[in-house]
């Protein structure tokens, strides 16, 4: 029976999921959400996630939030097949490792960098704020670019981290397209740039790319 995904467009965190159901084969029925709408705090979307957020499964009645815990969550209850966190104890644990470093090191400064571009209203971005954030990011994806192993981060196959730093990437493109003066673009080091076509070229990939980003 296919479990119920519901994704909003633009979301990181979402993004992770939906690429993740494709990568395992998991049948979904998708159900995408509008923030503008904000459809997350309907009554009816509440009473499944009372936190009101993206992404939920709801798998045979069991509902599940927060990305990383359903990340996990899809790769116990559907086991066979590619894995999202494959190979033995330790390097299980340094998938783990990667995607929350990746969330608090490389997606803190970027979600800095969109407040202050994005949701400040009126009031104009703080170039000096944007700056200093914008070098934590390009430290960190130098740090990221160094721990690929092979193709992607855990080998020739992508993982959960994979699915964590792929996002990422296209927010910092996306930002560019947005606002080309902040040249994040050009921060990323030649292997995530080389990475970033590799994961592209999933073949699920252009099927879970936000529709506005077109």
């Amino acid at each position: 029976m296919a479990l119920d995904f519901y994704h909003g467009h633009g979301s990181p965190y979402s993004w992770r999921v939906w690429l993740a159901l494709e990568l395992k084969q998991v049948p979904y029925n998708l159900t995408i959400l509008s923030f503008q709408n904000e459809d997350t705090k309907k009554p009816e979307f509440v009473a499944i996630n009372p936190r009101h957020t993206v992404p939920t499964i709801v798998d045979d009645g069991f509902a599940l939030w927060e990305s990383m815990a359903i990340l996990e969550y899809l790769d116990e209850r559907f086991a066979a097949g590619a894995k999202l966190y494959p190979g033995d104890l330790k390097a299980r644990a340094r998938i783990r490792r990667l995607a929350r470093e990746m969330e608090q090191y490389l997606g803190g400064p970027i979600d800095k960098i969109v407040d202050e571009l994005f949701w400040k209203g009126d009031a104009p971005p703080d170039k000096g704020k944007i700056e200093a954030e914008r070098q934590l990011v390009k430290a960190d994806l130098e740090y990221f670019a160094k721990e690929l192993r092979g193709n992607f981060v855990a080998g020739d196959a992508p993982c959960a981290a994979d699915f964590v730093l792929a996002p990422y990437l296209g927010y910092v493109s996306r930002i560019d397209v947005r606002k080309p003066e902040t040249k994040l673009t050009e921060l990323v080091p030649p292997a995530l740039a080389a990475y970033r076509k590799r994961v592209e070229a999933l073949p699920y990939y252009d099927k879970t790319y936000p529709a506005h980003w077109r």
